[in-house]
């Protein structure tokens, strides 16, 4: 009878913590993304800085292998969401990360419309096309 009181016991949080789990808002996800696709910046240009070139990977997973562990220690494959981030280069001498945002639809024709304040639908990208450029989403 006491071990059946201690399983109890021991497994009562466990019991809590399931009945009511905890969903992050849009604005939480969105705050996340960015942070993330900073990071992915900031690996992707210190790769740039040694070999005087952006990586020349054509899917996410190739990016991942080039700047990871020396670059970045664990690089994020999705976003906020859970969709997965897209690398694509432009040119020798720009690169863009975007996240698709909420939809998880990637729309092409807005990544080189520098916007604040996007809907969570909206596409995030992180550029350098021409200076750095950040979509980014409006935060409530």
């Amino acid at each position: 009878m006491k071990r059946l009181v201690l399983a109890v016991v021991a497994l009562l949080p466990l019991a809590l913590l399931a009945a009511d789990p905890y969903i992050p808002t849009d604005a939480e996800r969105a705050r996340w993304t960015m942070s993330d696709m900073m990071s992915w910046r900031t690996a992707i240009d210190a790769y740039c800085t040694d070999f005087h070139h952006f990586p020349e990977a054509a899917t996410l997973e190739q990016l991942r292998d080039a700047v990871q562990p020396r670059y970045i220690a664990h690089a994020p494959m999705v976003d906020g969401w859970g969709h997965p981030y897209r690398y694509q280069r432009v040119g020798d001498r720009n690169y863009r990360v975007v996240s698709a945002g909420a939809d998880g639809a990637f729309d092409e024709a807005t990544w080189s419309i520098p916007a604040k304040r996007l809907p969570f639908d909206a596409d995030a990208v992180v550029t350098t096309e021409g200076r750095w450029m950040f979509r980014s989403w409006e935060f409530q």
